[in-house]
């Protein structure tokens, strides 16, 4: 998982998550003062979608009625619905899919039942 910040802090994050929470997860470092760092970690559900999915964030909505809508960086498109609904897998009959891309085919989802 990419970590961003200063070098020295994110490798002590790294350090410190080690071994406490298995992989995938989300890591938030934060200054509490000069040399003192938080570090929280949860964990995260990771799909793989294809390397030409476009955008950076992507949310797929499909109701009870079985209406799909797919939007990709806060705009419509149809384009990929196909492996998002299948990243979604058969979870629920009506649901709300979020993805965002961790790099270029990894991508943390949650999904939500409506």
């Amino acid at each position: 998982m990419p970590l961003h910040g200063p070098a020295n802090a994110m490798d002590a994050a790294a350090r410190a998550l080690r071994g406490e929470l298995e992989p995938p997860y989300r890591a938030l470092v934060v200054r509490r003062e000069a040399n003192m760092w938080a570090v929280g970690a949860v964990a995260i559900e990771v799909a793989e979608l294809p390397a030409d999915t476009e955008g950076e964030e992507l949310m797929l909505t499909v109701t009870q009625e079985g209406e799909r809508a797919l939007e990709v960086d806060g705009r419509p498109t149809l384009e990929g619905i196909e492996a998002v609904e299948r990243a979604a897998g058969d979870r629920y009959d009506a649901y709300v899919f979020r993805a965002m891309r961790l790099d270029e085919r990894l991508w943390e989802i949650g999904i939500d039942p409506l």
